[in-house]
């Protein structure tokens, strides 16, 4: 009788140690993870981003095959200030002398993924367009904008999207570059190459 209750007291003492264990490395779990789910009460994980200076970006492809995120981190944009909306876009299409009315229907795209979006702003089909980029279907290949900066106005660049990016210590896409078009840059407005430029919000950068 005696030994039976000894051991659930062992049992009891046993169970206990496991249950404070349990509570002490779930509240260490919690505070390392809460620091993700928090983020404005953790502060940036670092201060500072990967930046593509597209004074230097030609629009090589590099950016697609050397990012370690699968999509790249990397997307296209449109700077609409820039952007001369064009019936006929260099970005878009590469036939420049197809017929307005045959653009969307029998234009051949610059993108294979389909990634930049025509919208008719005013004018009907050869009034004014507005050109951007469906940053869930760019893979960062450059087309657009090598073509939009060699042909147009270049109002078609790379960035490097820090809630898309690892922010490697060691940037692959950098040591790839043969523009050397990448540096790591301290977070601020001063890091924007081309300005004070805005995100577009609802699923498109």
């Amino acid at each position: 009788m005696n030994q039976d209750k000894g051991m659930d007291r062992r049992k009891f003492l046993l169970n206990c140690g496991r249950v404070a264990c349990t509570i002490v490395i779930g509240g260490i779990t919690y505070r390392i993870v809460s620091k993700h789910l928090n983020p404005d009460e953790a502060g940036p994980a670092t201060r500072y981003v990967w930046a593509i200076d597209p004074e230097k970006c030609n629009g090589c492809g590099i950016c697609e095959t050397a990012c370690v995120r699968t999509p790249s981190a990397v997307k296209a944009v449109n700077d609409q200030k820039k952007c001369s909306n064009c019936v006929v876009c260099y970005g878009h299409i590469t036939d420049k002398n197809i017929a307005s009315e045959k653009i969307m229907s029998e234009g051949k795209k610059v993108c294979k993924y389909g990634a930049i979006v025509r919208k008719n702003y005013s004018g009907g089909v050869d009034g004014t367009f507005i050109y951007t980029i469906d940053d869930k279907k760019c893979v960062a290949c450059g087309k657009c904008v090598f073509n939009c900066n060699t042909k147009g106005s270049k109002s078609m660049f790379l960035i490097i999207r820090p809630d898309l990016c690892l922010a490697c210590n060691s940037c692959n896409i950098a040591s790839k570059c043969p523009q050397h078009a990448i540096d790591r840059v301290y977070i601020g407005p001063e890091d924007d190459y081309r300005g004070e430029y805005e995100l577009e919000q609802g699923g498109n950068i």
